[in-house]
Formats: structure tokens, C-alpha cells, sequence
């Protein structure tokens, strides 16, 4: 037999081998394949769970940030009208003060010292 013809024959003989291995352990193949297919399904579904809780999440964040947001904006806003000059002299008179008039210095001849003890 020459070599060409044995190496068809031993491919079809593996051939032959691998198709008889298959028709034998179908039952097997069939149970693997099945639990297979549940794992990558239970997988999916969990990928699935944990992508739409991590989107609620964001929305939550989202709704906080947009909270946030008007709180800074009314304490801006707050902040400006206690700065405005309206509100500093309403203050001045709710607090009795006067104007100051010509300050007098004092002037000292002597060097004064701090002595450290």
C-alpha cells in the first residue's frame, strides 16, 4: 500500500474513531453542553443585575449632585447679600457703632521692649 493511501486510511479510521467515541457518549456531551449553556446563561444574568444596580447607583448620585448644587447656590447666594453694603450698615446701627473721627496717634520717644521670661 503506498504512503498516500495509508495516511487516507488512518484519517479515516481516527475519523471513524472520534464519530463512534461521539455516538457512544451523546447522553454525556448532551448533559455537559446543557450544563454548560445554564452557567453562561446564570453568568449573563448576573452581569445583567449587577450593571443595572450600578446605573440606579448613578442616578442616585446624579440626583444628589443636583441637590447639592441648588444648596450651593442658595448659600452663594446668601453669602452675597451678608457681604452687600445694605446689610453691613443695617448691622452697623443694629450694633450701636458710630463713625470714628480724626485718630490720635501716640508717639513715644523711648524704644519699649518684650522681655521673654
Amino acid at each position: 500500500m503506498s504512503p498516500f493511501a495509508q495516511t487516507l486510511l488512518y484519517q479515516a479510521k481516527k475519523t471513524h474513531a472520534i464519530v463512534a467515541w461521539v455516538q457512544k457518549h451523546v447522553f454525556v456531551l448532551n448533559i455537559t453542553s446543557f450544563v454548560v449553556i445554564v452557567l453562561l446563561c446564570g453568568a449573563y444574568i448576573v452581569q445583567v443585575n449587577q450593571a443595572v444596580a450600578k446605573g440606579y447607583q448613578m442616578r442616585q448620585f446624579e440626583d444628589q449632585i443636583d441637590v447639592l448644587t441648588l444648596r450651593n447656590q442658595q448659600l452663594e447666594i446668601a453669602v452675597r447679600e451678608a457681604k452687600s453694603l445694605e446689610h453691613v450698615t443695617h448691622a452697623v446701627k443694629m450694633m450701636g457703632l458710630v463713625q470714628a473721627d480724626q485718630p490720635d496717634y501716640i508717639q513715644s520717644t523711648m524704644p519699649s521692649f518684650a522681655v521673654a521670661e
